[in-house]
């Protein structure tokens, strides 16, 4: 079937899709096209590589021409797991299209959808708000790709969240994709990935130490679940939360902190028996 296919488009029209999918991948996008149909009209895509130290998969982003989905090809459609939608956050007719977005995505059961604009307003007056983007769409979350400095350096349980661009390429992270491949015993995944702990292998110092055991492999098993359900809960932190006080997020993200702390714990503990 090929790899899942993530739909980019843009109802401002000062803004092009394929102008987002270059911030995304962080590439001219002459680098790595790839052609979706060999029929008019053509259709081209971009490659995406998503990395982690525990797994690894390649997403197609599509810039679709219109704002119209109807206009999208059923070949592309059955591809379909994520949708990525930029709008002017001043121009409040936006808010009329949302009800048809909405439909489009559960109809599809494209689980992966996101919001995109520059910078959501402070008061309807001006804009589109936050909670008015949200109350219209809830099957959809709301990324601002250039936050205001304040909101860039807002902290939850004493982390600085990440916004903007990174925001958005996070939450790609963070999404379980259908061809997803996870590093399921693999000692040395990420061993140069200095910002993830080493939860996959049960004594990562021990490099030299041959196949492992059946002992060996339970662990990594239990370890690889726990980091699957903390993946899980991660991944739905902002669509669980988004309409939650301050308070109740951070009373969560500590939550998550401790699960994380657990995790590691074990690993330690393992690591040196």
């Amino acid at each position: 079937m090929g790899e899942p296919i993530v739909l980019v488009l843009s109802t401002d029209e000062s803004v092009k899709p394929e102008s987002v999918i270059e911030r995304i991948r962080k590439l001219p996008n002459s680098q790595d096209q790839i052609k979706l149909s060999t029929e008019p009209p053509e259709c081209i895509g971009y490659g995406y590589q998503i990395h982690t130290k525990y797994y690894d998969t390649k997403v197609i982003l599509y810039a679709h021409g219109s704002a119209e989905l109807a206009t999208v090809s059923n070949a592309i459609l059955k591809r379909t797991e994520g949708i990525l939608i930029y709008f002017d956050a001043k121009d409040r007719t936006f808010l009329e299209r949302l009800p048809a977005y909405s439909t489009f995505v559960q109809e599809n059961e494209i689980e992966f959808g996101i919001l995109l604009c520059s910078t959501l307003e402070e008061s309807s007056a001006d804009g589109i708000t936050y909670g008015e983007a949200k109350s219209q769409c809830t099957v959809l979350d709301v990324i601002e790709l250039e936050p205001t400095a304040e909101d860039a350096e807002e902290e939850v349980a004493g982390i600085v969240e990440a916004t903007g661009v990174d925001e958005l390429i996070q939450a790609m992270r963070n999404y379980i994709w259908s061809n997803v491949n996870i590093h399921r015993g693999n000692r040395n995944a990420g061993a140069n990935d200095e910002e993830s702990p080493s939860l996959l292998s049960p004594n990562p110092a021990d490099d030299d130490a041959g196949p492992i055991t059946e002992e060996e492999e339970r662990i990594i098993e239990a370890e690889l679940n726990g980091f699957e359900r903390l993946l899980t809960e991660v991944m739905n932190f902002q669509p669980n939360t988004s309409n939650w006080t301050r308070n109740e997020r951070l009373m969560y993200a500590e939550e998550l902190a401790e699960m994380f702390d657990n995790l590691v714990e074990e690993d330690e503990a393992v690591g040196h028996t």
